[in-house]
C-alpha cells in the first residue's frame, strides 16, 4: 500500500471508514484513482463524492460521518438523531437520520432535512466528532415534529440528568418565541414550576382521597420535628410510625438550590430515623396503585418493628 492510500485509510478510519472526494485528493490521489479504486470495489459510493472503503463497517455511526461529508459545514445532525446521540431514552435505538440544513440539498434515501436559515453558535454541540444541536435546540426540534409524549419524556431525561435547567430553557425558549414547538415546552416549564400546581388543600384533599380509598389510616399533618439542626414540618405522618409522605405539586424543581434543599431535608428525616416517601401530584394521577402498595410496605415493617 502506498503513502497516499495509508493516509486515506487512516483518516477513514477515524470517520467510521468513509472518505470525502476532497480529503483523497488533499492526501495525493487523482480523479483517475479515486475511480479507479470505485471500479474495482475498494471503494464504495455512499453519497455523491463519499466513499466507503470496503470492508469497513456499515453502522449508524458510519452513515452520519457519512451524511456529514456529503452535505458539509452546511449541515447539523438534528431532531431524532441529536436526541439518540444526546442518549433520550424515547430514541436510543431508532438509528435515525435527521439533519437540519441551510441551504437546499437533493433528497437521498432514508435522510430526512430540515431547512433553516440560521443556528447559533449556542444551538450546537459535538458528540464523538459529530457536530449535532444542543440539548435545548433538540428539545425544542423534538417538541415540534414528535409526539408530545416522547418530547416530554425528553425533557424528563434532560432534567432529572442536569442536561439542562428549567432556567436555561425558559431563557432559550425566549429567544425563539414563534417557533412550532415552542408553546408545548412553555407550557411543560410553567407546569414544572407548580404554576398550574394544586394548590395545598387540593394537594392534601387528593392524598387522603387516595387513603380513604384504601381503608389506611389517615395521617398527621404539618407536625414539627428537629432533624439535621433545624425545625422541619412533615407534610404528613403516620401516628406511633416512622412513616412520612412527602407530597409536591410537581416532580420538578425550578432550580438547584431547591433542589439541594429537598435532597437536605430528605437525608436529615432519614437521619433521624424516618421512612420518607414522596408523592408527586403526577404519580398521584398517573401511578396511585404503586404509591399505595410502597406505603403498606413500609405500614407493615414499622408494624413487625412494634411487635418485635
Amino acid at each position: 500500500m502506498g503513502t497516499k492510500d495509508v493516509s486515506c485509510a487512516r483518516l477513514a478510519a477515524r470517520q467510521e471508514g468513509m472518505l470525502h472526494r476532497d480529503q483523497a485528493l488533499r492526501a495525493g490521489l487523482s480523479l483517475r484513482q479515486i475511480q479507479w479504486r470505485v471500479r474495482t470495489g475498494r471503494w464504495q459510493r455512499v453519497h455523491p463524492g463519499v466513499y466507503r472503503e470496503a470492508g469497513a463497517p456499515t453502522s449508524w455511526r458510519a452513515s452520519l460521518h457519512a451524511l456529514v461529508l456529503w452535505l458539509g459545514p452546511d449541515c447539523v445532525l438534528s431532531h431524532r438523531t441529536a436526541a439518540e446521540l444526546h442518549g433520550f431514552p424515547r430514541y436510543e435505538a431508532t438509528h435515525a437520520l435527521d439533519v437540519t440544513v441551510f441551504r437546499r440539498v437533493r433528497e437521498s434515501p432514508g435522510v430526512r432535512a430540515h431547512r433553516t436559515s440560521h443556528l447559533a453558535s449556542r444551538e450546537l454541540a459535538t458528540i464523538s466528532g459529530l457536530r449535532v444541536t444542543s440539548i435545548e435546540r433538540t428539545l425544542l426540534d423534538v417538541s415540534a415534529t414528535e409526539p408530545q409524549q416522547h418530547a416530554q419524556a425528553c425533557l424528563d431525561h434532560a432534567l432529572s440528568r442536569k442536561l439542562t435547567t428549567l432556567d436555561r430553557l425558559e431563557a432559550f425558549l425566549l429567544r425563539h418565541t414563534g417557533h412550532a414547538g415552542v408553546a408545548f415546552l412553555k407550557a411543560l416549564v410553567h407546569r414544572y414550576r407548580g404554576g398550574d400546581g394544586p394548590g395545598e388543600s387540593e394537594l392534601e384533599s387528593r392524598v387522603f382521597e387516595l387513603l380513604d380509598d384504601e381503608g389506611l389510616p389517615r395521617p398527621v399533618r404539618q407536625q414539627t420535628v428537629i432533624a439535621g439542626g433545624r425545625t422541619r414540618r412533615l407534610d404528613f405522618r403516620f401516628p406511633g410510625t416512622r412513616v412520612v409522605l412527602e407530597a409536591d405539586g410537581y416532580a420538578y424543581h425550578s432550580n438547584i438550590a431547591s433542589f439541594e434543599r429537598d435532597r437536605a431535608r430528605a437525608n436529615a428525616l432519614t437521619l433521624k430515623g424516618f421512612r420518607v416517601l414522596q408523592w408527586t401530584w403526577s404519580a398521584m394521577k398517573e401511578h396511585p396503585a404503586r404509591l399505595l402498595d410502597e406505603l403498606r410496605v413500609l405500614l407493615e415493617l414499622e408494624g413487625g418493628r412494634h411487635a418485635a
